[in-house]
């Protein structure tokens, strides 16, 4: 910052550069690599053509690079209704083809119907599933990264199992599931703080209005 005593006068160039100083200074804290994410794929919107498959992919990348989460996986709603995974960043090559295998009914997501997931409501649009309340059956051991580190002790309220993982629900104008970001902890070992997760649920806002942009065009005659 430009110093400035009580008896100089300020100038219009010390305002200028202050403001420029500090501007510079603020591009290089995460906070503003957070932001310049969300131009980037806000960017896609002034495309004559919306290519919503990059979109998708981009965002699942940019999520798992910008908060060192250790997978990214990114779901919507078919044609039939059924909800699937369909972009990834991050996950094994066995552990991502036993995920698009999976398919998921708008019943799958709910909090209150018995049998499903067991999750914990954090807002409107994220869930936590944790690995002590939805223990992996015979077999799907193949479905997580790291099947090695299943079944371990949760040695604080900060850290991340391997099963953990967090769901936020990209829903359309109406409320509707158009789909979900799923994702678990960090690389580190820990759960994203509430920053992250409210910047997630940011991005789960913009692909909504990408799908939803999308969908309206294949409706318009």
């Amino acid at each position: 910052m430009i110093q400035v005593t009580t008896e100089d006068n300020v100038t219009p160039y010390q305002v200028e550069a202050n403001l420029k100083m500090a501007y510079l200074k603020t591009r290089r804290s995460h906070d503003s690599r957070v932001l310049e994410g969300f131009v980037t794929l806000l960017a896609h919107f002034r495309k004559h053509h919306l290519a919503l498959p990059a979109l998708l992919q981009e965002t699942a990348d940019l999520i798992r690079s910008l908060f060192t989460l250790r997978y990214v996986m990114i779901g919507l709603k078919g044609r039939d209704g059924k909800y699937r995974y369909e972009f990834m960043s991050g996950m094994r090559d066995d552990s991502w083809a036993a995920h698009r295998k999976k398919e998921y009914t708008l019943e799958s997501f709910s909090t209150t119907v018995p049998g499903w997931y067991s999750a914990g409501v954090i807002s409107d649009l994220t869930r936590i599933y944790l690995e002590e309340k939805n223990p992996l059956g015979p077999g799907y051991e193949n479905s997580v990264n790291r099947p090695a580190l299943l079944s371990m002790q949760r040695p604080s309220v900060e850290s991340s199992l391997e099963a953990d993982f967090f769901n936020a629900l990209i829903k359309g104008p109406r409320d509707e599931l158009l789909g979900w970001i799923e994702y678990p902890g960090t690389v580190g070992g820990k759960l994203p703080d509430a920053s992250v997760i409210r910047s997630i649920e940011v991005f789960a806002s913009i692909l909504a209005a990408a799908i939803t942009s999308q969908d309206g065009k294949r409706r318009a005659p």
